[in-house]
């Protein structure tokens, strides 16, 4: 079986950036489409797993549309009855208008609170740690204290689900 070639975030860029000048989709469509994909993903992996049930959840977001996919994630798997932590590195700024807008729709729901290793740990017990800090496109080396906060996030769930 060959397997698909997968677009390099370079090309993923342009795909998306064709697509939205066409009009064709919006970035925030593209949000919500990748938000909506990964939570049926991670839903029906822990069913698979035997916990259909809804459970908490830890999602991590960056300044960027990365970000924006997790605050739209978090908004979803709140409305399923999930209880849903949000911390973020940064907020969106205005290079991400759509990332702002779906911020502000999790706003509506619940708090955002900083991104760090304090308080990726004080989060407790999660069944699933969503990270949208950064996307495949991320070219410089992470710092010190975001590194020890994803690895804190990564132990938090040791047996758990990670996306």
């Amino acid at each position: 079986m060959e397997l698909p070639i997968l677009p390099t975030s370079a090309e993923m860029r342009a795909i998306e950036g064709a697509a939205i000048a066409a009009g064709t989709v919006s970035g925030r469509e593209l949000m919500e489409r990748a938000a909506t994909a990964l939570v049926e993903v991670a839903l029906a992996e822990r069913a698979l797993a035997g916990h259909p049930e809804p459970g908490r959840a830890l999602v991590l977001c960056g300044p960027g549309n990365n970000g924006g996919d997790g605050y739209a994630v978090a908004r979803l798997l709140a409305g399923r009855g999930w209880r849903v932590r949000v911390l973020a590195l940064a907020p969106p700024g205005p290079s991400a208008p759509d990332a702002c807008a779906t911020a502000a729709r999790w706003a509506a729901l619940g708090p955002v609170g900083r991104l760090d290793a304090a308080s990726v740990t004080a989060t407790g017990p999660t069944d699933l740690v969503v990270d949208a800090v950064f996307g495949t496109g991320i070219m410089r080396p992470l710092a010190a204290d975001l590194c020890a906060a994803l690895a804190a996030a990564r132990d938090l769930v040791r047996g758990a689900g990670r996306v």
